[in-house]
């Protein structure tokens, strides 16, 4: 499951946080929360956010337990 909003901007994230969601799901979170998805392992989530920053970001292990609907990490 992946969401994206319609638009994309200039100011869109140049950084991707991929970890696992309390269920133990991978997620690809955007930095800045506007996009991201739920996969069902580690290279699907990196390739999701591989494809998103097109080769002007990166993407990082998350600090701590991700979510889509609430903060991100720091």
């Amino acid at each position: 499951m992946t969401f994206t909003r319609k638009t994309r901007s200039k100011d869109s994230s140049t950084e991707f946080w991929i970890g696992r969601d309390e269920n133990g799901f991978w997620i690809a979170l955007g930095a800045d929360g506007r996009e991201g998805g739920l996969f069902v392992s580690r290279d699907e989530a990196l390739k999701f956010a591989q494809s998103r920053l097109r080769g002007h970001g990166v993407a990082k292990n998350a600090p701590m337990p991700l979510n889509l609907w609430k903060s991100r990490p720091t």
